[in-house]
């Protein structure tokens, strides 16, 4: 190695990346956080498993047409440089959402519910009834979170992420207060997907507002920015989206196949308050795409970043595997959360499975991110599609081996497409030919990748 390469790979200061990261962790984690708040609210209506598999059939069908909205905010951390790029990103984020929301609303407002929600889900008449004014509520939840991430975008790439867990501060405390009134007042209503869309329009709001009145504004753009057209981020976008959506297909098809074991009510309830819960440990890892892309500048970096989101991952495990000890778990799910003896039972042995994803998808977001920086956005589609493959076999075949598994059995199957996403995620950066430059000998390397 030269002396000019060993210069240019400058040691990251902990600091920076811990000032950096840590915020947008405790973001992600509050989030996750709020699903349990809703899932709270809804133990306390008057049908808690009928309203909480409800809850869970209309989240997993509205997250199809909201997941794509992420794809927006790693588009514009991408490609945002300057005024003119930023503008050329937003108009091509309002394009992709106008054919989201026309999207869901021919499907909650047409006899394509009834086919969606019961004919390919499988819900029961009941549980149907729960879950479409739910989805209908949902109309609202394209168009806050891509006003959400659009704006957020600007907050990271100014490394102001302190900013967001302000925002998510406010929308967790709005959240709570809304759940505590909500289902004394409207015991019978929407009151989950009522709950998470009062928090979110909260929080888009503040990061509009801190986006435009909190932090500097951009300047003008780099060369590449000058030359950045609706078409080029478009190419970028659809593959990440369509990534998005494909990988939310998953929880429909665990769903689908949960509803059809015995006992269907506690399980889908089970399952939910289960997942619901390992979500706050899992959001560890929800942002290390931002800090790869932030960050990683050379071979240095590269080992630096995957040291720290290993150590993350194993944090995040840990946790979990302590949560599965009895008598906490009882606490969590019985004390904290509120459930009936029968679904803290469930979500118990749904837990148990669940405790290795943080490790698991914290290696899966870091060469997921690999992948963005390195532009390619094909390669991290095609490692969703292998993900919801691999979901959808193991649990259609668990599904008809071992019926009495119950929510383990939806566990297992999203731990095994996990797996299989990070294995393709690692073997594209691999075949990719920046992966010498990152992993290999940098002697001869002349050139490194920006962000």
């Amino acid at each position: 190695m030269s002396a000019k390469s060993q210069k240019a790979e400058a040691f990251i200061p902990w600091t920076d990346v811990l000032r950096f990261y840590l915020p947008l962790a405790a973001t992600s984690m509050l989030m996750m956080i709020t699903h349990s708040v809703v899932s709270s609210a809804m133990a306390r209506t008057l049908a808690p498993a009928i309203a909480l598999a409800g809850y869970s059939a209309a989240y997993s069908v509205g997250q199809l047409f909201e997941a794509p909205c992420y794809s927006m905010q790693r588009m514009a951390i991408t490609f945002v440089s300057g005024k003119r790029s930023f503008a050329v990103v937003t108009k091509t984020a309002l394009r992709m959402l106008t054919v989201l929301v026309a999207a869901l609303l021919i499907v909650s407002w047409t006899p394509l519910s009834r086919m969606v929600l019961i004919d390919i889900m499988g819900l029961s008449e009941e549980v149907y009834g729960a879950a479409l004014p739910s989805l209908r509520v949902f109309m609202l939840w394209p168009l806050s979170s891509s006003v959400r991430s659009i704006h957020q975008s600007l907050i990271v790439l100014r490394k102001k992420t302190g900013w967001l867990t302000v925002n998510m501060l406010f929308r967790v405390g709005l959240m709570f207060l809304t759940a505590l009134v909500l289902p004394r007042i409207w015991p019978e209503g929407p009151v989950g997907s009522s709950i998470l869309m009062i928090g979110l329009c909260a929080e888009s709001t503040l990061a509009f507002v801190v986006a435009k009145k909190a932090i500097p504004p951009l300047g003008e753009d780099s060369p590449e920015g000058f030359e950045l057209t609706s078409s080029r981020v478009l190419a970028f976008a659809l593959p990440l989206a369509l990534a998005a959506s494909v990988q939310t297909l998953a929880k429909p098809m665990v769903t689908a196949s949960l509803s059809r074991l015995v006992n269907p009510e506690v399980t889908l309830a089970g399952y939910q308050v289960a997942s619901s819960f390992s979500y706050i440990l899992l959001a560890l890892t929800y942002n290390i795409y931002q800090a790869v892309i932030i960050f990683i500048k050379d071979k240095r970096s590269f080992r630096q970043l995957r040291t720290f989101v290993v150590f993350l991952g194993l944090t995040g495990t840990a946790v979990l595997a302590i949560c599965n000890i009895p008598a906490v778990g009882n606490w969590v799910f019985g004390t904290v959360i509120g459930t009936t003896p029968e679904i803290t039972s469930e979500a118990m042995r749904t837990l148990t499975m669940l405790a290795i994803t943080p490790l698991v998808f914290a290696l899966v977001e870091f060469y997921s991110g690999m992948l963005m920086l390195t532009k390619q956005a094909v390669a991290v589609t095609a490692a969703k599609m292998v993900n919801v493959a691999v979901t959808s076999i193991t649990v259609l075949t668990l599904a008809r081996s071992f019926p009495g598994l119950g929510g383990a059995l939806g566990s297992l199957s999203v731990v095994a497409g996990g797996i299989a996403e990070g294995c393709v995620n690692y073997i594209m950066f691999r075949r990719g030919r920046e992966y010498h430059f990152f992993v290999g000998p940098v002697e001869g390397a002349t050139k490194q990748v920006s962000a």
